[in-house]
């Protein structure tokens, strides 16, 4: 982050300080529009650093915007020159006091907003002393909402908060600001991103100050977060002369006896997902069931009534998924083995598939390059073992999808796709309503679609989790998120699908 300031201060011919000041205005322009109220006020405490510094400058904004504001500045034996500049500016507005002690901390009122601008990133040691006492003192107050600057302060970059007790207790070892809200410049932090920390974390937001693309580029990473402008180039525009052929024939292996539900989601959400035909392989007993509630599925049944035992023939498929509500009977897992072994379409794998996986290990050699696997964690620790925190977890996922030649896609909030290079994709969309029976069903139906309209799977796999999230959000705007069900999702599926083509036309021309 230190070089992109460099990079955005050389192309501009800006100062640190008027870099500074663009990013403390865009932080305030975003706290003011969550707390619009100006009575409302806010205690910033305020480290030495440039951390320091953004959190004096949003001060003196706020204050200048008629809220109510104290800056609390910590002592210390020297001062960033852009911290030391913003500190001068808060004096002369008043709103300026130093901690240098215990009993010079200030006591809380329950309508205070506080803001955590004490350390921010880079972070490499554990914090002591006063600043820690500061920041157990802003988590015992559990009441007041706390807003963090780049990174709850205490928060390593690529870490996870050890602690264990509530952030709030008085038994806390570990010195990590217990934030609401937590306000990243530009590109978050890989801790931000992993349910271990979100108790610390609450809900982050990405705030732009215009850094370029072709300075982005130069840096290396392994880790990539998928926003609408970046799938939006992935999608592609439907031509005039297209038919159903274009877009392809796919084919749904799902379903057993009392989980019909499965394959219909499935199905339906292929469907949504711009698919031009699709198939599903079931028992002969849930045959009935497709057909009355997907009419545009074309059906083909398994010899046997409850459960699949055996595979169709594969020519006419320029895609397969397989797995949601499949169950893991013998027979079924024998039938698995011989679609892994003979299939040549893309592959996606999900649910039973992935039980079947986890309990027949030697299974996995079979896996067809570039298959694409969606376990949620449990399934993901049934099929690679269990692991410390969340962090070990993703090396975990990139280690086994570059081993196996695969895709991965580790479901959750911000679904972790991991390529077989070992690159990873985090998705900025979904919400908590999606946590629902069948919504995995549903991805699995999207990803299928987008392969048979042969997207490569990598594309296939970002494209179809961000689709699948966006449709929950789109869901979750009009409804809460609270009682959302997998139907919901997929009836959304075209509305989401709009959105990004809405945003080609306007941002990237035709």
């Amino acid at each position: 982050m230190h070089e992109l300031d460099r990079a955005i201060m050389d192309r501009e011919n800006i100062t640190s300080y008027q870099l500074m000041e663009r990013a403390a205005q865009s932080l305030a322009d975003r706290i003011m529009e969550r707390f619009p109220d100006t009575s409302r006020n806010f205690k910033i405490f305020c480290g030495s650093g440039n951390n320091g510094g953004d959190g004096l400058a949003i001060g003196r904004i706020l204050h200048t915007r008629g809220y109510s504001v104290d800056c609390y500045l910590l002592e210390a034996d020297r001062y960033s020159d852009d911290c030391s500049a913003n500190a001068k500016l808060a004096k002369d507005l008043g709103i300026l006091s130093t901690i240098g002690s215990r009993a010079s901390m200030p006591d809380f009122n329950d309508s205070d907003i506080i803001i955590d601008a004490l350390f921010g990133s880079g972070l490499n040691r554990e914090i002591t002393g006063l600043a820690a006492d500061i920041i157990f003192n802003i988590n015992y107050n559990s009441s007041l909402y706390v807003i963090s600057i780049d990174i709850p302060s205490g928060l390593a970059d690529k870490g996870i908060v050890d602690n264990t007790f509530a952030a709030d207790s008085e038994d806390a070892t570990e010195a990590v600001v217990a934030a609401d809200w937590t306000l990243t410049i530009e590109s978050p932090f890989l801790s931000l991103l992993v349910p271990d920390n979100y108790d610390y974390v609450g809900d982050f937001e990405i705030v732009p100050i215009t850094y370029d693309d072709s300075e982005l580029s130069y840096f290396d990473t392994d880790y990539y977060y998928t926003e609408l402008r970046d799938v939006s180039l992935m999608c592609r525009k439907r031509k005039k002369f297209s038919h159903k052929g274009t877009f392809g024939h796919t084919l749904l292996i799902t379903g057993a006896k009392g989980k019909a539900g499965a394959a219909v989601l499935c199905a339906k959400a292929c469907h949504r997902a711009g698919t031009g035909l699709a198939t599903a392989y079931v028992p002969a007993d849930v045959v009935d069931i497709l057909q009355v509630a997907t009419p545009e599925t074309m059906v083909v049944p398994d010899s046997d009534s409850k459960i699949i035992t055996g595979i169709p023939r594969l020519d006419n498929y320029s895609a397969i998924g397989v797995g949601p509500g499949i169950g893991t009977d013998v027979h079924t897992a024998s039938a698995l083995q011989k679609l892994l072994e003979t299939a040549q379409k893309p592959l996606v794998l999900d649910a039973d598939a992935l039980n079947i996986l986890a309990a027949n290990p030697e299974m996995m050699k079979f896996l067809p390059k570039d298959t694409i696997l969606t376990p949620h964690p449990k399934e993901f620790e049934r099929l690679f073992g269990t692991t410390e925190n969340s962090i070990e977890r993703l090396e975990r996922l990139a280690q086994k999808a570059e081993e196996y030649n695969i895709i991965i896609v580790l479901k959750g909030a911000h679904t972790a796709i991991s390529d077989s290079y070992g690159n990873i994709y985090f998705n900025s969309t979904g919400n908590p309503g999606m946590a629902t029976a069948g919504s995995g069903d549903v991805l699995t139906g999207v990803i299928a679609a987008l392969l048979s309209q042969k997207y490569p799977p990598v594309t296939a796999a970002i494209l179809g989790v961000y689709l699948h999230g966006l449709a929950g959000d789109i869901v979750a705007q009009r409804l809460g998120t609270q009682g959302v069900v997998a139907s919901d999702i997929v009836e959304a599926l075209p509305l989401a699908m709009k959105k990004l083509v809405d945003y080609q036309k306007k941002f990237g021309g035709d």
